[in-house]
């Protein structure tokens, strides 16, 4: 089983857990902005490599963050 993106926060960029709380929630409202805004699943897919350099495939885990 994959990590989450909260344990990969803090694993790989040495976060402490509000700290990879607070950048989730962040990314979480740009995240819906986008798809209000009718951003498509590339787009939001872009988005999460940018934002946390990972796979499309952890954007579920950020969405259950909604």
């Amino acid at each position: 089983m994959r990590q989450s993106i909260k344990e990969v926060l803090m694993e790989r960029d040495g976060l402490e857990e509000e700290e990879a709380l607070e950048l989730i929630q962040s990314a979480t409202v740009e995240l819906m902005s986008i798809v209000e805004n009718g951003g498509t699943v590339v787009e939001a897919e872009d988005f999460i490599r940018e934002e946390f350099g990972l796979e499309p495939d952890y954007l579920d885990d950020l969405i259950q963050w909604f």
